[in-house]
């Protein structure tokens, strides 16, 4: 969960997100499982619905088979198959056959305690059972059930009744058929069962009722036969309900159901009242970790806090700060004394570095002072050597003592421009170094610089190229350092081109800015020493000295030069093609 919380969000708002998705997890938990506590529950009510159907079904299925059983052992009898026909004229001669008594002795069946009848072809009531009843013959023998089985020649169930001319309670009747030897049907046997009597109704009234449950028998139109619950007897039911859990099974020995039902807020409710309590258990476990658990988080954000604040106060370098955490002994507390430590020690060797650094820029600034001032007694003694080299190239010596009189002075100007850089650098370095701002015509400088770089490009194979627009106006800037930036650059050009061509350009840059290109078609810097070219005593071979003579500063010496002069120094450059270093310098230099 922590790796879902984006990282710009508070100590603060983590915890009380992290909080949040705990509770979640939690009620999300107590779904899950008062879900399946639901369903077990559920399942559970079921089989005890299904269980009290079944065993019920099995009584009323033995109750009706003891019954249709002796209903159909007495269709087969003998005395009915053959003497049914006889029987009418036996009646009415005021007697009765002899295997009548017999049937009737027979026939005392529990379950038929509505009576029982006997209607032949004829429409004629041939016998009732018990005897004396006053059923009129021709609606009997009209009667739905009745004529079905003379129709169907099967057994037949009636749907319920809650009364009729046969019995003035809720019943049903069932018929069977009399067949003579040759199979015709004779006569029809019926047995009327009444559903109110104590043999039918003592497994109802045995069903535990409790808690809303009911046990109905249903008929083939919906029609309650019996019921634990008296008051939905004879009740038509239309459909199920969905706030009843029920289960049904369907009997064996007539076309009816038996239904034991719940209401289910009754049957689940023991799940109900498990669920408020664990709700309510939740609850207070949930209020009291926020009671007791809101201080703590708090204090930690705090704490976190503190930290937190504490490192941003060391990033920007303040050490002064004691990082100030209430007292723990938890692995916070430990991280905390950690920071304190670490804070002490930044503090103590951040002492050290600055007093080293301080050290070493009085190092560097001695350096450069003793860089200075042996600069600038070397040049008085090369000064005076360059005067007498000249005093003797004139005082009539031959053509060899001339041109070795040459040779030594271009050797010792070679050393004067080392120094005046070396002086130079210096100066920037310990911040001595003037300038003098005035209006430079840039057509007469490079007309100055051009007798130089004619003598550097004379003993060579190179080609030397002027570009300078004559319309070009004045800048004011230093003269004295603008032509040093300018001198160091083109013998830079000169000292790595053997052929080619070395070209100066200049060019007005929006009308604001003077941009000087020198470039030269020589050997090229390779693009991973572009980046240290402009360092102190490092030269264009990546290596701190070349064979290709000087010391590694008249780059460095244009790039501090032009700062000092508020331009920009850029390098574009491949190897084996050429370099061009461009300097852009303002038009007005602004102090």
């Amino acid at each position: 969960m922590r790796r879902l919380l984006p990282q710009h969000w508070s100590i603060r708002t983590k915890s009380v997100a992290l909080v949040a998705g705990y509770i979640f997890l939690l009620l999300a938990v107590y779904a899950a499982f008062t879900r399946s506590l639901l369903r077990s529950e559920t399942a559970s009510t079921h089989d005890r619905l299904r269980q009290t159907a079944t065993l019920l079904a099995a009584e009323v299925d033995a109750y009706l088979a003891s019954g249709r059983d002796r209903l159909g052992t007495v269709a087969r009898l003998p005395g009915m198959k053959y003497g049914l026909r006889s029987m009418p004229g036996a009646s009415s001669e005021g007697r009765i056959p002899p295997w009548t008594s017999l049937h009737y002795l027979f026939f005392r069946s529990p379950v038929f305690t509505g009576g029982v009848f006997l209607v032949d072809r004829n429409d004629k009531l041939l016998w009732s059972e018990p005897p004396g009843r006053s059923w009129p013959a021709e609606q009997l023998a009209h009667h739905p059930t009745v004529v079905r089985t003379f129709d169907s020649g099967e057994e037949t169930i009636s749907v319920g009744r809650e009364s009729s001319f046969l019995l003035d309670r809720p019943h049903v009747i069932i018929t069977v058929p009399v067949r003579n030897p040759d199979g015709q049907i004779d006569g029809v046997l019926g047995g009327i069962v009444d559903l109110q009597a104590p043999g039918l109704l003592k497994s109802f009234e045995a069903v535990i009722t409790t808690g809303g449950r009911f046990v109905d028998m249903i008929d083939q139109a919906g029609t309650v036969l019996a019921s634990s619950d008296s008051e939905r007897a004879m009740r038509r039911i239309d459909g199920g309900d969905a706030e009843v859990m029920r289960a049904a099974v369907s009997l064996t020995q007539a076309p009816w159901q038996i239904v034991s039902a719940q209401p289910r807020e009754l049957a689940l409710a023991e799940v109900g009242r498990f669920q408020r309590m664990l709700l309510a258990l939740g609850s207070v476990l949930l209020l009291g970790a926020i009671i007791f658990g809101a201080p703590v988080v708090r204090g930690f954000a705090r704490d976190i806090g503190s930290l937190t604040h504490a490192a941003e106060t060391m990033a920007r370098g303040d050490l002064s700060q004691p990082v100030a955490v209430q007292r723990r002994a938890d692995e916070l507390g430990t991280l905390a004394r950690s920071l304190d430590m670490m804070r002490t020690e930044l503090l103590h060797s951040r002492a050290a570095l600055e007093r080293r650094l301080e050290e070493r820029e009085e190092m560097i600034r001695l350096k450069d002072t003793f860089l200075a001032n042996i600069s600038h007694e070397l040049r008085t003694p090369l000064n005076a050597i360059i005067g007498y080299n000249d005093m003797l190239a004139d005082s009539g010596v031959d053509a060899t003592c001339r041109e070795l009189a040459s040779q030594v002075r271009r050797q010792a100007e070679h050393l004067h421009h080392l120094l005046s850089d070396l002086l130079t650098l210096s100066g920037l370095n310990i911040g001595r170094l003037a300038i003098e701002i005035s209006p430079v015509q840039i057509p007469a400088l490079l007309a100055h610089l051009r007798p130089m770089a004619e003598r550097l490009a004379g003993s060579s194979r190179v080609e030397l190229v002027w570009k300078c627009p004559p319309s070009l106006p004045s800048i004011t800037t230093d003269p004295l350092r603008l032509e040093q930036i300018l001198t160091n650059l083109i013998s830079n050009a000169f000292k790595f081109t053997k052929q080619g061509r070395v070209e100066v350009r200049v060019v007005l840059d929006r009308g604001e800015r003077v941009r000087f290109e020198i470039c030269d078609t020589g050997i090229g810097i390779d693009e991973r020493e572009q980046a240290h070219i402009f360092d102190e005593f490092w030269q264009a071979d990546g290596a701190p000295t070349s064979s290709r003579g000087g010391v590694g500063l008249g780059l460095a010496l244009v790039k501090k030069l032009t700062t000092m002069l508020h331009g920009e120094v850029s390098l574009r450059s491949e190897v084996g093609v050429g370099s061009t270093f461009t300097v852009t310098l303002p038009l007005r230099y602004q102090l």
